[in-house]
């Protein structure tokens, strides 16, 4: 998918480094809440967000997949990002469910309007915008998801606009 050049651009550099060095910080930035599939309440295609072509986004010839997952309550926080990809080590995939840091789904995924670029170095970096509560309203945060597939792993980091 070819990389559209967009204020996405001025997030990629630092989040990468901040995914990359643990030691880094950024201003604004905070570790998402991460669960395995297996592990996780809402990963379940029940929770596919409709239609299903506003709801997934496929990476890397198909093999990397991002699902939106929507379990419809809290109102407030009902949205989650599903990302599997298959394991390099051992038949089957691995996947992680992203959340707010607390747990709380996200007020909305605009996973049509995500934006990706591949460091053959580092890997796939893709950036969609998530809306959050923010306790007295929405708010607007970036979702950043670091995918390497030949170590099989899968890390993210939100950051503010």
């Amino acid at each position: 998918m070819p990389f559209r050049p967009s204020r996405f651009t001025r997030w990629c550099r630092p989040v990468l480094a901040a995914l990359l060095w643990p030691g880094a910080v950024l201003a604004q930035s905070v570790q998402p809440a991460s669960v395995p599939c297996h592990q996780s309440a809402v990963a379940g295609a029940q929770n596919i967000w409709f239609p299903v072509e506003d709801g997934i986004r496929l990476y890397a010839n198909g093999n990397v997949r991002f699902i939106w997952l929507d379990t419809e309550e809290p109102a407030c926080c009902s949205s989650h990002l599903m990302v599997a990809m298959p394991d390099p080590d051992m038949p089957g995939q691995i996947c992680t469910v992203f959340s707010m840091p607390g747990g709380e789904g996200f007020r909305g995924i605009d996973l049509q309007g995500a934006e990706a670029t591949y460091d053959p170095a580092h890997g796939l970096l893709v950036g969609t915008a998530v809306n959050i509560w923010q306790g007295d309203g929405a708010g607007l945060a970036f979702l950043m998801v670091l995918i390497n597939q030949g170590q099989g792993t899968i890390e993210a980091r939100l950051v503010d606009p």
